[in-house]
């Protein structure tokens, strides 16, 4: 029997496809830097090549941003190291941000069908005396091939893609 770990589906800027975990999973909280989250490691996301500046982390899970102000994000979650995690801003293939062609395109060169992917941007928190600001990296966003629960960081060599996009 499978239940949903994550589904946010239908029309919104944050979309992602059904990603199952098997009713039997045991679920594990973890303290991370951003609170108390609940992982399945029976039911992980594999990063075969890692992450663009940890390549020798291959396995994590998306679970609930544990601040409900912040239920858009997801929290990426390495299964190797409960210090490590990334917030993350999901968003549909028909977004703002970054343009559908080169969604495609990434999607064909990842070998990961459209309607099969979910996409992920890292977001970044930067702090100063006027208050905090979020960014998201177009320039490398997360694919993740929805059933098979493989991913990977794909960087777009295109300029107009930012490393730090307001949001």
């Amino acid at each position: 029997m499978l239940r949903q770990e994550l589904v946010m589906t239908g029309a919104g800027p944050a979309v992602l496809g059904p990603l199952t975990v098997r009713e039997d999973a045991d679920g594990e909280v973890v303290n991370t830097r951003f609170g108390k989250v609940t992982i399945y490691r029976k039911s992980p996301i594999t990063f075969p090549n890692g992450v663009l500046g940890m390549p020798d982390k291959f396995q994590f899970c998306l679970t609930t941003f544990p601040s409900e102000k912040l239920a858009r994000f997801k929290l990426l979650q390495s299964l190797e190291d409960d210090n490590l995690s990334f917030i993350t801003l999901p968003v549909d293939i028909d977004n703002t941000l970054i343009e559908r062609a080169d969604i495609e395109q990434a999607c064909r060169d990842l070998d990961i069908a459209v309607d099969n992917v979910a996409i992920l941007l890292i977001v970044s928190v930067q702090r100063d005396a006027a208050g905090v600001q979020l960014s998201v990296n177009t320039r490398a966003p997360l694919f993740m091939h929805v059933s098979r629960r493989l991913a990977a960081q794909y960087v777009f060599h295109n300029p107009k893609y930012q490393i730090r996009q307001p949001i």
